[in-house]
């Protein structure tokens, strides 16, 4: 693990993370003031160099929030909230990335480990079987995003394809521009919506979530892994898995 993270310039990430936390500060600005903006900024500070060892900004920083009247205390705690999910989708997006693709992807993960499995004296017609015999379910349980409305989610998953298609080269100044535009439209969107669920969901609720699940994720990305899978087999063995293979 260490050896990838010394291989990996995380410039770009850096720069995402960035962008996004500008356009919530934006957004934050215009609807709450520059006052508010200057608080998050100050318990930001703070709360850093209190991470960093120094007992007068922890101290000055508890003060701080203790001192926070109920008016201020939910749009502080969604502003943090809101940025470390905005970090998350920028971090989720760089781990598909072009730029990582090389050095952690599926494709990457399955040649390794099949290149270790034959140096280690495995057979590749013994390796063909056992792909072949693979028997693998996918088990849909509750997760905490479950409590998230699926419009928060959608809008989530935008985000992170406007930063994939910000990494494309070639792209016109005029294209850049509505990708950043759509971008701070998300954000805005996000700031001025309800974060959860003001009901708990019901069980035809739940039912339709993991239809989403395989509609939105599985149903694209079990066949991509199977391609992989199968190139990867080729390569290695020089057999392909069968067409009934699922």
């Amino acid at each position: 693990m260490n050896e990838i993270s010394d291989a990996v310039d995380y410039s770009s990430l850096r720069r995402n993370v960035s962008a996004l936390g500008e356009l919530l500060g934006e957004t934050m600005a215009a609807a709450q003031g520059d006052d508010f903006l200057e608080l998050i900024e100050k318990v930001r500070t703070l709360s850093r160099s209190a991470r960093e060892g120094d007992a007068s900004a922890r101290d000055a920083l508890l003060s701080l929030l203790r001192n926070l009247d109920n008016e201020q205390l939910v749009p502080v705690a969604r502003a943090f909230g809101q940025f470390l999910n905005l970090a998350n989708i920028a971090d989720q997006q760089y781990t598909v990335s072009r730029e990582m693709d090389p050095v952690f992807s599926a494709s990457k993960a399955l040649a390794s480990t099949f290149e270790d499995l034959l140096v280690q004296g495995v057979a590749g017609d013994d390796l063909a079987a056992t792909i072949r015999e693979l028997n693998i379910e996918l088990v849909l349980t509750a997760h905490p995003t479950e409590i998230m409305r699926r419009t928060l989610i959608h809008k989530h998953s935008e985000i992170g394809v406007c930063l994939g298609k910000l990494e494309l080269d070639g792209q016109t100044p005029r294209e850049r521009d509505r990708l950043y535009a759509r971008l701070r439209e998300l954000v805005t969107q996000i700031w001025y919506g309800d974060d959860f669920r003001l009901q708990r969901p019901t069980p035809v609720d739940e039912a339709r979530w993991g239809y989403a699940v395989v509609e939105d994720s599985l149903w694209q990305a079990v066949p991509e892994f199977l391609r992989r899978l199968d190139k990867a087999l080729l390569e290695h063995t020089g057999e392909r898995l069968s067409l009934e293979a699922a």
